[in-house]
């Protein structure tokens, strides 16, 4: 383990707390503008904010070529291919079960940094990713009768389960490129600007390509509310959040922080059931400590 592991955990869980509840948020503005509003309408103001922030911390605005380019790639698959995938598939299959396809991503990360960056799990890191894993789907399988899991059946049920596993694997291709730049010596907040510039970049492209504009601001007009959803949601999401995962993958091995930001759906539970002023069911709360217990296997390891 390297790095401050303690404040390391504490990054990778607040990331996990901080995605739950941005995916509340980016859901409820995905049934009103489409998937395609939603990454329209946020990485402007993601982007904007983290440029902020990093004029009001002194840290510069220009880097090197190379990690740019390793930025370029992170922003890319995690953000424009992974996020993208994520809520056209929790559009499909409800929000939780599409939380539990993504917290596989820690399995996908675990394996290309073992590829890629030599990093070792061990039996124990196996035994605690599995663990982890199993607590997570008890919770989702048990949590379905909510608002965001509709009644998807056949075809449809298969694409957004499909597109949710790619989103898995983006997500871990995104954090292995996050891993390099940062243990490279690239500043976490710049990594996080530059994710999001790229991918800004890239969404204006499609959105221009597929004449999206008018259709996106016009549904904007019809739901006024939306405008205040979408700086909130970029609090959470791809701005704070995203800072979050880097300071997390920074003092963490990539396969830990993606195993920690993986119990997501253990987030989601906690915050939906404050939302709705239930108690969750008693097999979620077991999934609950079987997932933390897989985390603690794995982080102790």
């Amino acid at each position: 383990m390297y790095g401050n592991t303690e404040l390391g955990v504490l990054y990778a869980l607040g990331t996990a707390f901080s995605w739950a509840t941005a995916g509340i948020i980016h859901t409820a503005i995905a049934r009103r503008v489409g998937v395609q509003g939603v990454m329209l309408l946020r990485q402007p103001v993601a982007f904007a904010a983290l440029g902020a922030a990093c004029l009001i911390c002194g840290i510069p605005l220009l880097t090197s070529p190379h990690f740019l380019l390793l930025a370029a790639l992170s922003g890319i698959s995690g953000i424009l291919i992974g996020d993208a995938c994520l809520y056209a598939g929790a559009l499909r299959i409800g929000l939780r079960p599409a939380q539990v396809c993504l917290s596989l991503s820690s399995s996908f990360t675990a394996i290309i940094g073992a590829i890629f960056l030599g990093e070792r799990i061990g039996i124990q890191g196996a035994v605690g990713i599995a663990v982890a894993t199993v607590g997570v789907v008890l919770v989702v399988a048990s949590e379905r009768g909510d608002a965001h899991n509709p009644p998807a059946r056949g075809p449809a049920r298969t694409r957004g389960i499909a597109l949710c596993l790619f989103s898995a694997l983006m997500l871990a291709t995104g954090m292995i490129f996050s891993k390099q730049a940062l243990s490279e010596g690239m500043n976490e907040l710049s990594l996080a600007l530059y994710r999001n510039g790229v991918s800004m970049i890239g969404i204006i492209l499609v959105a221009a390509l597929r004449g999206a504009f008018r259709p996106v601001f016009s549904g904007m007009a019809k739901q006024p509310e939306v405008a205040g959803l979408v700086p909130l949601g970029c609090l959470f999401g791809p701005a704070g959040g995203i800072w979050l995962s880097c300071l997390a993958i920074k003092l963490l091995p990539a396969s830990v922080a993606a195993m920690l930001i993986g119990l997501e759906p253990i987030a989601l539970l906690i915050i939906m059931g404050v939302m709705e002023r239930r108690m969750p069911r008693r097999d979620s709360i077991l999934g609950a400590i079987v997932a933390c217990t897989g985390a603690a296997i794995l982080v102790t390891r």
